[in-house]
């Protein structure tokens, strides 16, 4: 693929994308042998796979809060493949940040590459709120885990003897 085609599909693949139509990207992409994809066709893969499992084409997917760890996953390895050129962009931070948080049902891991991209992208209004999001989740998921061990504690106290032992009479 010359320089000139590979501008036209990155051009069509902004194109797909903003009409949420994350399968035509795949398809186009994974047309290309892997070995000539080359680093920014690799993380619009891993973006497109992302996007189709958590929204869907044409945002099938909406709101409900079904996705494939499969496919994120996945994501995640096409981004993992190019490590070594996306550490320092912000683009494949930001991928990154978004892929983990769906993936791992947890902040913490998307934080540090939201924090990276951010540190890369200070001004960018996207990287600040997936920094001020995965800030909002962590404090939620330390809430949560509080309160959960605060009802472990008063179940304990609150439960017979005989039945700690795990024998009920």
């Amino acid at each position: 693929m010359n320089r000139t085609e590979e501008i036209e599909l990155l051009e069509q693949l902004e194109q797909w994308n903003s009409k949420d139509e994350y399968s035509q990207c795949i398809q186009a992409i994974e047309a290309i042998p892997e070995q000539e994809r080359g680093y920014l066709l690799t993380v619009k893969l891993s973006r497109a796979y992302s996007n189709l499992e958590v929204l869907g084409d044409h945002g099938v997917h909406g709101t409900d809060g079904e996705v494939d760890g499969d496919l994120i996953q996945y994501a995640i390895r096409l981004l993992e493949s190019v490590r070594t050129q996306g550490e320092n962009d912000p683009y494949w931070n930001s991928r990154m940040g978004y892929s983990c948080l769906m993936a791992y049902r947890s902040a913490a891991t998307a934080y540090e590459y939201a924090k990276c991209w951010l540190a890369l992208a200070p001004d960018d209004p996207a990287a600040q709120k997936l920094v001020r999001d995965c800030e909002e989740y962590l404090e939620e998921e330390k809430a949560l885990e509080l309160d959960l061990k605060e009802r472990e504690e008063i179940i304990r106290k609150e439960t017979p003897d005989d039945v700690k032992g795990g024998i009920c009479k």
